[in-house]
């Protein structure tokens, strides 16, 4: 709203000056003087309300929101309202949209129900954001963010390689292709499926789009450890992984 009430004042302000411009006497070649015409004054005020709309048109069409990869929210649920759901996430209310196919999971790792869901509950969310920037959840999972105070970020991306040598691998993040993170996996990482199913942490492979849970990882530097990996293919579809890669998600 100050944006529109900006560029408003802008446009009365442009008005006025290039009305004054216009009306003010041009000396000719004689020496007289003439005032320009309603004509000019008019295309003059034209051209200003043209620019007007432009800029109110890129205030009221903001850049589209990505909607397809997929996406994760963290946060405690205020309000549930039929099937939709409202957290607060970071100090801002976020409205999530459940659907029929949308799958909850409790805090034991058992698939739940909407009904099963509370207000005061911390969830995390995976979904894809709409056009209208609203994410229609298709997981919904019951976490306790107290626990997780010490957890730096959940990131969606692509594994693009896996050590030979170590436990670890590079992700590069659906959100900035530019940034590339060097995950470890230990014994106690958690690798399921999107039915929370357990996999097996050796069939994680280049190529593979997973979502992690990170934190800065305390004896390598530059180095995120991965608590959880939750893959986003189907089991059905699972890439076999290579017998090079195999070794690099050994456990320790």
């Amino acid at each position: 709203m100050k944006k529109i009430l900006l560029v408003l004042s802008l446009f009365f302000l442009s008005t006025s000056i290039a009305f004054a411009q216009t009306t003010t006497p041009v000396a000719t070649s004689s020496g007289s003087t003439s005032n320009p015409s309603l004509d000019e004054i008019q295309k003059i005020r034209q051209v200003v309300q043209e620019k007007v709309k432009e800029k109110l048109k890129q205030i009221s069409n903001p850049i589209a929101p990505d909607t397809n990869s997929p996406k994760s929210l963290m946060g405690t649920i205020s309000k549930i309202n039929g099937k939709q759901i409202t957290i607060n996430s970071n100090g801002n209310n976020k409205v999530i949209n459940v659907a029929d196919d949308t799958v909850f999971i409790d805090n034991k790792k058992n698939k739940t129900k909407l009904e099963k869901i509370t207000v005061g509950q911390d969830i995390l969310v995976l979904g894809y954001y709409d056009a209208s920037n609203v994410m229609g959840a298709k997981r919904i999972i019951v976490v306790d963010i107290k626990s997780l105070e010490n957890l730096n970020q959940v990131v969606v991306g692509k594994i693009v390689d896996i050590s030979k040598s170590s436990p670890v691998f590079v992700l590069i993040p659906n959100n900035n292709k530019n940034t590339q993170y060097q995950v470890k996996t230990d014994s106690k990482s958690v690798y399921i499926d999107k039915n929370n199913k357990t996999l097996d942490i050796k069939n994680l492979s280049s190529g593979q789009k997973i979502i992690v849970i990170i934190k800065p990882d305390a004896e390598l530097s530059k180095t995120f450890y991965a608590s959880k990996i939750i893959s986003l293919v189907s089991p059905a579809s699972s890439p076999t992984p290579a017998n090079s890669s195999t070794s690099a998600a050994k456990k320790k």
